[in-house]
């Protein structure tokens, strides 16, 4: 391989995905708050729903996950691929759109039921 080659593989940034099991906010923090002063992060985030934690730089999944399973001891990488912005505001942008369509069917489920209460 070239140099050039070779570092631009490194360099590539990474989604990485671990399964924490924590589904509080005391511990969110924590867990934040140790992973972000590592070198390469560039975007911690924590979904308290699922108990995941998702980083996004060029970051070695192997250091990441042995630092987190000897504080918090639950740690499973689940996923490790490359990062795509393009993707992931795609995904997000579906995700919102989807949210939306929820909210309406659920305002217009409510407005049906005080329709049928009110005429009874």
């Amino acid at each position: 391989f070239s140099s050039s080659i070779f570092c631009s593989v490194l360099l590539k940034m990474m989604k990485m995905i671990v399964w924490m099991g924590v589904y509080d906010q005391r511990s969110k923090g924590k867990i934040l708050k140790s992973v972000a002063d590592l070198p390469g992060i560039h975007y911690p985030c924590m979904d308290l729903k699922e108990g995941t934690l998702t980083l996004v730089g060029d970051v070695n999944p192997v250091e990441i996950v042995n630092k987190l399973r000897k504080k918090w001891g639950r740690a499973r990488l689940t996923l490790f691929v490359p990062y795509d912005a393009l993707k992931e505001a795609k995904l997000a942008e579906a995700k919102q759109r989807r949210e939306e369509i929820e909210r309406e069917a659920l305002y217009r489920y409510n407005r049906e039921i005080r329709e049928i209460v009110n005429d009874q």
